[in-house]
């Protein structure tokens, strides 16, 4: 996964002596530091709470590839331990039922922290202690996500020990006044910690880290942080504060300090790559906003997809028939997008990329057909940017499917689930054994719903990325070469210039 803050950290470092020259006044130094202060303050922490050898430390040691934290089976220390993820900050903690003095430190830590990771180990499910502990941290508002971790080979005892912790989620909510929507928002996926920590040190073997259950794990987890985080908000402010405060003093001084004529051709370039540039940025983000819009709009279909069908096949059949459009919304989404971009640019400018594009053996063609592998050739992405032809995107709409097949057991369990419980519902059992098993059955409901409009979420959201960001980066290659060719022929100062923006437009590339 991508972690922007250290991106941006790393902008910082590798500009510094470039920009240092020109800041003005020698303040470089302390708006580093100003900055860096910032890039730290905008770090989430995650604090993993549970038994004390619920295997938390095994977690976080599968999370960092390494083994870092400390395991033990008896708590040895009273302290909070902490370790940066990728852009996160991961908090190790005593945990629950540890001696008292260790215990509170654990407690203490709970104020500070509004993100926990809760760490349950089969066979203590039925802890009442446990539960009284995570439903008094429900009840201060805090985001969870809850990882069982188990020993078990077999798919149906997994699926067996995932329904019993949300049975009895459903059944303690009324009991600690807790809402179903709390209960709801909570994702709770099975994992065996060890074997994922083994597959992770053993270069991230692939046939280990999918029956342990963290391939899957990984994925939910971190898009569950991104929507927690609210981080696209964080980082555009961040960029903003390195631009007004680290590149644009120097670019003013630079440009105070120019003597030569200024090219006019060059500034069109450098106007149209910044535009590119950002252009990219905002199209990938608008994407994503696109499609959870129009998953939004039909989660109620999917909701009735999964309470009126009796097997899997039925539901992988409706889900389709209702999902596939919004796949060719996207498409037809993407070659305007693209095309717009294209009007942009200056027509001078324009036709140099033309040149530079037309040609039967054009490199950065041909690098964007192997970026985009089965989804592009060269013929058709020159035709899109030359002659402003429709791309089609081969294999956009199977993406999900194929990624939902991983969700397919979870699925299965959930027609099976909600089938159970109307059985249940329907014998006339005991009233408030008939609210539970409704509590029950609202709560698997909408998180199978959720999981499915998580999957086609990030599978179309990585693929309409892949495709703007290959696009445009032919255009932008095509024009860094334009600009390179015109600034060898300038002086110093307009080579350091162009530097200093080159650095600039990549702190403006830089997302999730």
């Amino acid at each position: 996964m991508r972690n922007p803050f250290d991106e941006i950290t790393q902008n910082l470092d590798e500009s510094k002596c470039l920009v240092g020259a020109y800041h003005p006044n020698n303040q470089i130094d302390r708006v580093y530091a100003e900055l860096k202060e910032k890039l730290d303050d905008n770090t989430l922490q995650v604090m993993l709470y549970g038994a004390y050898n619920a295997g938390k430390s095994t977690l976080i040691n599968a999370l960092i590839g390494q083994e870092k934290a400390t395991v033990n089976d008896i708590p040895t220390t009273d302290t909070v331990d902490y370790y940066d993820w990728n852009g996160y900050r991961l908090l190790d903690t005593p945990g629950v039922n540890a001696p008292i003095e260790h215990e509170q430190t654990t407690i203490e830590q709970i104020k500070r922290t509004q993100v926990m990771l809760f760490v349950i180990r089969e066979g203590d499910q039925d802890s009442k202690d446990l539960y009284h502990r995570l439903f008094e941290t429900i009840k201060l508002n805090k985001k969870i996500f809850i990882v069982l971790n188990h020993q078990l080979t077999n798919d149906s005892d997994k699926a067996t020990a995932y329904q019993k912790i949300l049975q009895i989620l459903c059944h303690k909510a009324s009991e600690y006044g807790v809402s179903n929507e709390s209960i709801q928002h909570i994702k709770v996926l099975p994992m065996n910690a060890k074997t994922a920590l083994t597959g992770r040190l053993k270069d991230n073997h692939t046939q280990l880290l999918e029956r342990s259950g963290y391939s899957e794990f990984i994925e939910v987890f971190n898009d569950w942080l991104k929507s927690t985080d609210n981080q696209d908000n964080q980082l555009s402010a961040i960029q903003s504060a390195v631009n007004e405060l680290w590149y644009q003093p120097a670019v003013n001084q630079l440009s105070t300090k120019d003597t030569s004529e200024h090219n006019e051709l060059l500034m069109r370039c450098r106007e149209d790559k910044q535009m590119l540039v950002s252009r990219q940025r905002s199209l990938i983000i608008e994407a994503r906003n696109m499609i959870s819009h129009e998953l939004m709009l039909m989660k109620s279909d999917i909701s009735g997809c999964i309470q009126s069908t009796q097997d899997q096949a039925q539901l992988d059949s409706q889900l389709q028939r209702l999902i596939d459009p919004i796949g060719d919304k996207l498409e037809a989404w993407i070659n305007d997008s693209l095309g717009e971009v294209k009007g942009l640019l200056n027509v001078e400018v324009s036709y140099r990329l033309q040149q530079s594009l037309s040609s039967n053996n054009s490199e950065y063609l041909d690098k964007v057909a192997r970026g985009l592998g089965n989804m592009g050739s060269a013929d058709n992405i020159k035709g899109l940017l030359l002659q402003g032809r429709k791309l089609k995107i081969p294999g956009l709409k199977g993406r999900w499917e194929k990624t939902l097949g991983k969700w397919a057991g979870k699925g299965a369990i959930a027609v099976q689930l909600l089938t159970a419980l109307w059985d249940v519902y329907s014998e006339g059992k005991a009233q408030d054994q008939q609210n539970a098993q409704e509590r029950q059955a609202a709560v698997s409901l909408y998180q199978a719903v959720d999981e499915i409009c998580s999957v086609v979420k990030r599978e179309y959201g990585n693929t309409s990325e892949l495709m703007i960001t290959e696009i445009l980066n032919a255009q932008i290659r095509a024009l860094d070469d334009e600009i390179a060719k015109i600034t060898a022929e300038e002086n110093q100062t307009q080579q350091d210039l162009q530097q200093v923006l080159d650095f600039q437009n990549k702190l403006s590339s830089i997302g999730y």
